[in-house]
């Protein structure tokens, strides 16, 4: 095969029958790269081999897509769905209730306004405290005495260990 000449149409029969040697195919496949007519050729060749859809194709699908086990699934894999949804959902909702409840907790807020504080955390209702105080400002000062305390948690623990060490050292 010269690279002036087409391709013979043994030799794309031969190609299509998988009877070339390697070396004859890649000849074959650079000569259609640089010659149109030959690439046209080999199109042909290649799509007389591509089957043809049956004509009840699409009706056979949707014959089977609409079977009473084919709709189960699809009804199970959308509750599935669904089911996951809610279930995320609820864990959301439960974590923030979690949350809210270890915030007011923590706070030490008191729903009974007579309830003496001897604790000496700010409540909702302390006889020292403004009684219109918001609860947001209730919150913020109930988080900066946790975030206090957890620093001087955390100090006293580092402190702790530069003694040992330093003991250790002696």
């Amino acid at each position: 095969m010269n690279e002036n000449e087409h391709i013979s149409k043994e030799t794309f029969l031969a190609f299509q029958c998988d009877m070339l040697k390697p070396s004859e195919i890649q000849k074959l496949l650079e000569h259609t790269c640089s010659c149109d007519f030959c690439a046209d050729q080999l199109t042909s060749v290649i799509s007389e081999d591509i089957l043809k859809a049956p004509k009840d194709m699409k009706a056979n699908i949707l014959k089977a897509a609409r079977r009473p086990e084919v709709q189960i699934a699809i009804k199970a894999r959308e509750t599935t769905k669904r089911m996951q949804l809610l279930l995320y959902s609820l864990k959301v909702c439960t974590a923030t209730i979690c949350a809210l409840l270890l915030l007011l907790i923590t706070m030490n807020i008191t729903l009974a306004p007579n309830t003496p504080n001897t604790t000496g955390v700010i409540t909702s209702v302390d006889k020292h405290s403004d009684i219109n105080k918001s609860l947001t400002s209730a919150i913020r000062d109930g988080v900066n005495k946790i975030n206090n305390r957890m620093l001087d948690f955390s100090n006293s623990i580092i402190n702790k260990e530069v003694t040992d060490y330093d003991q250790k050292e002696k």
